[in-house]
């Protein structure tokens, strides 16, 4: 068993904090946090006691902060809308380029897109 798969391991199924295998292991807690949250997601687990405990306490001290993310929620949504609009009429520009371009190579018998493979 390797170092990463033995300290997931002792997370899980002994309840150590992150702390603590940072100090005993000398890797850094927040790795190690990453480590058992991939590993998690991987396999479908569901998080152990600690962090459900953790993230309702962080959720219950900052009601302020859904209000200011329910805010940037809405602007990234009208930001979205914005985009996709822009997208949109970027495509419509496109398609009309392209008519005119085959219109003027049809009326005016001159090739005006580059061929593949043309030489320079």
């Amino acid at each position: 068993m390797d170092l990463k798969t033995q300290i997931i391991t002792e997370y899980l199924t002994q309840g150590v904090g992150f702390r603590q295998l940072a100090q005993k292991y000398g890797i850094s807690r927040t790795t190690i946090c990453k480590w058992v949250a991939i590993h998690q997601g991987i396999h479908n687990l569901p998080p152990t006691e600690k962090q459900k405990k953790y993230s309702l306490s962080s959720m219950n001290s900052s009601p302020q902060k859904s209000s200011s993310q329910e805010q940037s929620i809405k602007e990234l949504q009208q930001k979205i809308e914005a985009l996709e609009k822009q997208l949109q009429w970027e495509k419509l520009r496109s398609e009309a380029l392209n008519t005119m371009i085959d219109i003027a190579e049809k009326d005016l018998n001159i090739p005006i897109r580059k061929k593949p493979g043309a030489q320079q």
